[in-house]
């Protein structure tokens, strides 16, 4: 019993240590890496509990094997689970707020999720927000059609007077200083916008997802829940990994474009949307490069989840920055479920820069 218990322990280690790295291996050559880094954080609180539990017992090796593994996965440990908290700003006339919403066209889940209602953009326009960096947002054209929706859209346009984005894909920002896009693609748009204190460029991403079919996304509920394993193991291998491998790459793929174009981008920048992966992840750390930093990782404490259904506890919208000019202060989630992900609010200080 006890010799069991200890393999399963030192498995256990061997898959955290696998799902900390596991983002700095190309998921075109493997995919089990990425797939066990969705759930790092999970991991690394299962290992802690069981070091401390062999600890109590006596068991000194294996709990000090649970130890080193914990200390060898640190740094991607606290990038999935940080440890700091928000911060002052040091001049208040300088700070604003970017909402961050995968708003799933307006449709609401808790109602009729095939329909769009009032209550996600009355969020929006209330939020207090100063720029709103929206996805799955559907073209200002189609309101016409609901005058429910029409009266809510004049009401929020009188608050954020200033708009982007187009048809073509579905990111939009709403601000309430002068906004205008500089690039567009289907799964990411550049924008600059002129702030009281200097440009700003926001990148409002997108990416790819895994586009699992209804069936395929409750056998990932049950796999996550712990229930009906074993068939739930033989159709991740038979089925399921090759949808997730493609998504990986795609994703990949659109991430290296991404930084490309970082790359190119010259002064203050914020990088944020739903990216559909998790910190860490291989496209994660492709968009992050060594340049940008995490506004969450910087301002906050603990796991954050930002999808809310089938069972995907997983953080996938992410907002990263330049932290030179601008300084992250905190980061919080909307408590709202109308949409399949959470709102995210990052506040920012901005320093004085060249218009």
């Amino acid at each position: 019993m006890r010799l069991g218990l200890k393999i399963l322990s030192i498995a256990l280690f061997v898959i955290t240590l696998i799902s900390a790295y596991g983002g700095q291996i190309n998921p075109e050559y493997l995919t089990v890496p990425a797939v066990l880094t969705l759930a790092l954080p999970y991991f690394a609180i299962a290992t802690a509990i069981v070091a401390v539990a062999w600890f109590c017992f006596g068991r000194w090796f294996t709990a000090a094997l649970g130890v080193l593994t914990l200390v060898a996965s640190w740094s991607s440990v606290t990038t999935a689970s940080p440890l700091h908290f928000s911060k002052s700003p040091s001049d208040d006339s300088r700070t604003f707020t970017l909402l961050s919403y995968n708003m799933i066209h307006g449709w609401d889940q808790e109602m009729d999720g095939s329909r769009q209602s009032p209550r996600t953009f009355n969020y929006i326009k209330d939020s207090g927000a100063d720029i709103i960096a929206a996805q799955e947002v559907t073209d200002i054209e189609e309101f016409n059609e609901e005058p429910a929706l029409r009266q809510v859209w004049d009401d929020l346009i009188k608050i954020y007077p200033y708009y982007a984005g187009t048809w073509r894909s579905d990111m939009k920002v709403f601000s309430k200083y002068p906004v205008k896009m500089v690039k567009e693609h289907q799964e990411y748009c550049l924008f600059e916008i002129s702030t009281p204190w200097g440009r700003l460029n926001l990148l409002n991403i997108h990416l790819v997802s895994f586009h699992l079919a209804g069936d395929e996304k409750h056998v990932m509920r049950e796999l996550v829940s712990g229930k009906d394993t074993k068939e739930g193991v033989k159709e991740m291998k038979t089925a399921l990994l090759p949808k997730l491998k493609t998504g990986f790459i795609n994703r990949a793929k659109s991430a290296k474009e991404v930084r490309e174009l970082i790359d190119n981008i010259k002064g203050p920048l914020i990088v944020c949307g739903d990216m559909n992966d998790v910190p860490e992840s291989y496209t994660y750390r492709m968009v992050r490069g060594t340049d940008l930093s995490d506004a969450y990782v910087e301002t906050s404490f603990g796991p954050l989840i930002t999808f809310n259904r089938y069972g995907f506890w997983f953080h996938l919208d992410q907002v990263l920055y330049r932290p030179d000019p601008l300084k992250a202060l905190k980061v919080t989630k909307g408590k709202i479920r109308s949409s399949d992900h959470y709102p995210i609010f990052a506040e920012f200080e901005g320093e004085a820069s060249e218009r």
